[in-house]
């Protein structure tokens, strides 16, 4: 390994996504005591940590430039892992097919496929830089997202689809297409939700008329209001590490997954929550910045595409917790348990990395 070139390795990147991931082992910790069954979650958030560590440095010390020219074959994984996912996967849920398990190990690929995704759709609306995609790279990075994407729905993964269009539409915003273009398709896509709406599997259309109508289902609601009640009752210091009733007590579930967002604001109250959504603020600033300083149009389209999948997760795990938003299997980044999205955020800010340390032109 060259020195020089872990000169622009961005250190501030990792220590506040270390400092991320021990807090929310801790609330792992804390939310899963008295849970026989979950006794282990915070040591398997450790090991995943560790591992998703390793895996960052790895994927740094690798020039994304060389991941550019293999645009086409990582399109192509994509699409072959999340065939096999559909075709063999499994979930708790019958006829959803979400997750593969290798060595007992579970494993969601619509996330990892997912950055692969940004590295090949980076090169592709890059293609005409320093101008903006023409018609044609726009039309054929719409169809390579709308496969995927379509793919990632019929799991049926509905939150993690939208996702892959998130970050998909950050990144054409990023690449400079023009704005009526976007806006254009944007109207088109609001356009064809209603559409869309009546052929959604039944429960993702609870999902959505429960958020319209709270009062149409009392048993689905009845976690929301738990996850308002930890939130309002925390006050600004909180309850206490580990002292808070609506967790302790269970009445909050997948409170160490989806809603353990509301466990630290009932426990360390208004200040813990600040606390965490500054060290978010400060992760995007570090991203945004080397997004400015990149070599290239790919090298900020990447960091653009991974800002894009962390942040679009946040915002919607935080609207999921406060009632703003329908409910979503989408995790909060480096605090939800959950091995595969952990390691996966950390190899993702590996690519930002690779794009802070690679400044020269690859040469083959």
């Amino acid at each position: 390994m060259h020195r020089s070139l872990w000169q622009h390795f961005d250190w501030g990147l990792l220590i506040i996504a270390l400092l991320l991931t021990i807090i929310g082992v801790a609330m792992i910790y804390s939310a899963t005591i008295g849970s026989q069954d979950l006794l282990d979650a915070w040591r398997k958030q450790v090991l995943y940590g560790a591992i998703g560590l390793v895996l960052m440095l790895l994927t740094a010390f690798i020039n994304y430039r060389l991941l550019e020219s293999l645009q086409w074959l990582l399109y192509a994984i994509t699409i072959l892992i999340l065939l096999f996912t559909l075709l063999f996967g499994s979930s708790e849920i019958s006829s959803v097919r979400r997750f593969i398990y290798i060595g007992g190990v579970s494993i969601q690929p619509a996330f990892p496929g997912l950055l692969l995704l940004i590295i090949s759709q980076a090169s592709l609306l890059a293609r005409n830089a320093p101008h903006s995609p023409r018609w044609q790279e726009m039309a054929l990075s719409l169809a390579l997202i709308g496969v995927t994407g379509f793919l990632v729905f019929r799991q049926p993964n509905l939150s993690t689809a939208t996702l892959y269009a998130a970050v998909w539409g950050a990144m054409l915003f990023g690449s400079g297409v023009n704005l009526t273009y976007l806006g254009g398709l944007g109207l088109g896509v609001l356009t064809t939700i209603p559409l869309i709406l009546p052929h959604l599997p039944p429960y993702m259309q609870e999902r959505i008329y429960n958020f319209q109508d709270p009062t149409r289902d009392l048993w689905a609601q009845y976690n929301l209001d738990q996850a308002l009640i930890s939130i309002g009752s925390g006050g600004l210091w909180g309850k206490g590490y580990a002292s808070g009733t609506q967790s302790q007590l269970h009445f909050l579930r997948v409170r160490h997954t989806d809603f353990i967002f509301s466990v630290i604001c009932e426990e360390l109250g208004f200040s813990g929550a600040l606390l965490l959504l500054i060290l978010f603020g400060l992760l995007l600033w570090r991203l945004l910045q080397i997004a400015a300083h990149a070599a290239d149009l790919t090298g900020q389209l990447i960091v653009v595409g991974v800002s894009t999948y962390i942040f679009y997760q946040l915002i919607v795990n935080l609207g999921m917790n406060l009632s703003l938003l329908p409910v979503a299997g989408l995790p909060l980044p480096f605090i939800s348990s959950g091995g595969s999205a952990l390691v996966v955020a950390y190899i993702g800010l590996g690519l930002v990395e690779s794009v802070a340390m690679h400044h020269r032109r690859l040469e083959l």
